[in-house]
């Protein structure tokens, strides 16, 4: 398929875009990897392309496409950090807290810097992340449940 693609495409290289945007973290919670480039599709490469300081144009071309790729390929399998235990939420401060910050940024929800202090951003990298998972509750909150499933996505 020629690039740039955007709404109205169709097929199997946009079902990979979409197999990759999920991948990386962009959920498409409505119609998922269903080959249709819609306004779900858009809103996640635009999503994708804020996050990662590329031209936001809701279209893929080989600057989003080569970066979609090597964010996915930087998914690196067992963290070289333990993932703190207990419950961490808003105004939490410390090492627990980076290390979250450091699991969140490799499974590619991406928290803002790593510096210890469980803010909105942390808080929204939280949300975003159980927001995949039925069985999470999407409240922000890091405890058992959230460990677990953080730590089957790292090692995917």
């Amino acid at each position: 398929m020629k690039l740039p693609i955007g709404e109205g495409a169709s097929g199997a290289f946009v079902r990979d875009i979409q197999q990759q945007l999920i991948k990386a973290g962009y959920r498409l919670p409505r119609y998922g990897a269903d080959s249709v480039f819609g306004e779900e599709t858009e809103n996640a490469v635009m999503r994708f392309q804020r996050d990662h300081n590329l031209a936001v144009d809701g279209l893929v071309g080989q600057v989003t496409l080569s970066k979609l790729q090597q964010v996915n390929q930087q998914r690196v399998s067992a963290p070289d950090f333990p993932l703190p235990s207990g419950v961490l939420r808003r105004g939490d401060q410390g090492e627990s807290v980076r290390q979250l910050q450091r699991a969140l940024k490799q499974i590619n929800y991406n928290p803002g810097t790593v510096d210890g202090i469980y803010g909105p951003r942390t808080e929204d990298a939280v949300r975003r992340f159980q927001s995949m998972y039925a069985a999470l509750k999407d409240d922000g909150i890091y405890g058992p449940n959230t460990r677990k499933y953080i730590r089957m996505e790292l090692d995917d």
